[in-house]
């Protein structure tokens, strides 16, 4: 799998693509070819699928927050970006680069019904990506050069690894104007512009040249034009430059692909299984059944003596496990027949609110001076902040997340509710 299939696509044109292997180089490996997404399901079987999504339809931008930890910081970042998009944030899905540039942090967004509609047609045709980046930040830009590509009726333009725009054609010029006369951005030295050999220009260098001139001081060379054509598709021009833009690959947190080794995992598991019904039949059904039930019995009974610690962690002297966990309910039950804020009557106010949030699992619970602490794990923390507002909008509790940590298998947190009262 050393060529991987560089797939571009617009969700404008749902069911086809255009696609070619690239090598490690960033070299074509083979014809570019334009047809149905069905078509690239083989290939994708067999090689790295990396999807360069049309970019009108991600929101690129910068953003400065006194914060290091990248979780809190993407936690934050749709609070920073709130007006700059129409839409609501909450329904965004963002990502952020890897290392700061002099413009912030780099961020992409995407509305997430739009994600999961073109992963559906994806996968409704066999393909399974293993990135989906913004086509325009594949284009050989940096800070002293920028790169404006022409493709059908839009204009790519890259004025550095991170940061790019889609727009209409006749818009290039007025577009490029106001980034020259920016603070954010230097004025380069030269502007390549990328164009289909044979492809009639919207503006030509020489226009574009006479535009610019009128907006950068008399003392400020204008940045040189240079003309470059390619053939076929611009995935000819994406391949050497499509690695710049993987720090924003958009199939991050929830939308994580699936590693491919799974399916394989699957037929070993079976295999195994198989193997394992053999020796115990091999051994004598009944010998292998009474091993199988002993082991699950002491299994569960230090799975009932930690599910006892962690409950009541003041009791120092466990004998009996299960005895003693039955006669600290019973004390807890009058506990809460005495005080509304008694365990039972949290746990019977929590529970509407807890079996809301399907993708949540409680893995523990204790309760003192009158608060119930709750340990759960979820696919993400927006599963942990959906539980904790669910849970305040009963006008009988009291709730707050404690703690929550990112895990490469989700996400750990921690939720103490008490009565409203309290």
């Amino acid at each position: 799998m050393t060529d991987s299939l560089l797939l571009h696509y617009s969700p404008e044109h749902a069911d086809t693509a255009s696609w070619s292997l690239v090598n490690s180089q960033g070299e074509l490996t083979s014809l570019v070819t334009t047809a149905p997404l069905s078509d690239a399901a083989a290939i994708s079987a067999s090689h790295r699928c990396i999807v360069l999504l049309d970019s009108s339809c991600i929101h690129l931008n910068h953003v400065r927050l006194p914060i290091s930890n990248r979780q809190k910081m993407l936690r934050a970042v749709p609070f920073a970006l709130e007006e700059q998009i129409a839409d609501e944030v909450e329904d965004f899905h963002f990502v952020i680069g890897k290392s700061e540039t002099a413009a912030g942090t780099p961020v992409a967004g995407i509305r997430r019904d739009q994600l999961e509609q073109i992963l559906a047609v994806f996968e409704a045709a066999g393909l399974f990506p293993d990135a989906i980046i913004p086509d325009v930040l594949c284009l050989p830009g940096s800070a002293g050069q920028w790169c404006v590509l022409q493709h059908q009726d839009r204009m790519l333009v890259e004025y550095d690894l991170s940061n790019g725009a889609n727009i209409d054609a006749e818009n290039l010029s007025l577009l490029l104007q106001t980034s020259l006369g920016s603070d954010e951005l230097s004025t380069p030295e030269k502007i390549l512009l990328f164009r289909l050999d044979g492809e009639s220009p919207v503006v030509s260098a020489q226009e574009l040249h006479d535009s610019l001139r009128d907006v950068i001081a008399a003392e400020t060379a204008v940045p040189e034009i240079i003309e470059v054509s390619y053939n076929t598709h611009p995935l000819v021009v994406f391949c050497g430059h499509y690695l710049d833009a993987m720090p924003l690959n958009l199939l991050q947190g929830s939308y994580k692909p699936k590693s491919r080794n799974a399916g394989k995992w699957q037929r070993w598991h079976l295999a195994a299984s198989l193997a394992l019904v053999w020796l115990g039949l091999y051994f004598g059904a009944s010998v292998f059944d009474l091993n199988r039930l002993q082991q699950k019995n002491d299994r569960l009974h230090v799975q009932i003596e930690q599910l006892y610690k962690k409950t009541f962690p003041d009791s120092k002297r466990i004998v009996n496990a299960r005895v003693q966990m039955e006669q600290k309910l019973d004390e807890l039950k009058h506990t809460g027949d005495a005080k509304d804020e008694g365990l039972l009557t949290l746990l019977d106010e929590s529970i509407a609110a807890i079996s809301k949030v399907s993708d949540v699992t409680v893995q523990s619970l204790s309760f003192r001076n009158n608060r119930m602490d709750i340990e759960l794990t979820g696919k993400g923390l927006q599963s942990i902040e959906n539980l904790n507002r669910f849970l305040n909008q009963n006008p009988k509790l009291k709730a707050e997340i404690v703690s929550s940590t990112s895990e490469k298998t989700g996400v750990t947190g921690n939720i103490r509710i008490q009565g409203a009262g309290a």
